[in-house]
């Protein structure tokens, strides 16, 4: 009997902790315009972790910086079949990008990686697609924001 109430015990532990809530670091690093299933996937992976209510960080490095670049992601339908050949997956990847800014994901971009693109803090505003927040940084917080994660995901 012992044992039966030690194993429920035990089961019900692993029940409720795999349903806690955990952080998640998202690291898109694949060109968008070369490779779109991987900028769809890490914008709709950080979402869906985000709307489950987990604690999200979405980092944009290397080439991944370009998708949130307003001409980036406005054509960003221009080069896959996702969507239905339509503009509807750029404005939903858009819209997801600014709703998950918006409801508390945070987003890192390597400022290194933007500067080879020619974007800069001072003229973000005019080429960015419009983030409530963005963290400008460099390896050294790459590796201290995915060092605190449980779970990483690579795009």
């Amino acid at each position: 009997m012992k044992k039966l109430l030690f194993l429920s015990l035990l089961f019900f532990s692993q029940i409720v902790f795999s349903q806690q809530s955990k952080d998640y670091f998202v690291l898109l690093t694949s060109d968008p315009l070369v490779n779109p299933s991987a900028a769809i996937m890490s914008i709709n992976t950080a979402s869906e972790a985000l709307a489950q209510g987990h604690s999200v960080v979405f980092f944009a490095a290397g080439d991944g910086v370009k998708i949130l670049m307003k001409d980036v992601i406005s054509n960003l339908h221009t080069v896959t079949f996702h969507g239905g050949n339509t503009n509807n997956i750029s404005k939903r990847a858009e819209k997801l990008l600014i709703d998950f800014s918006t409801n508390g994901g945070v987003i890192h971009v390597s400022e290194g990686s933007f500067i080879t693109y020619g974007v800069n803090q001072n003229n973000s505003k005019d080429v960015l697609i419009n983030i409530n927040n963005i963290n400008w940084s460099y390896p050294k917080q790459l590796i201290q924001v995915s060092s605190e994660a449980d779970l990483v995901f690579s795009y």
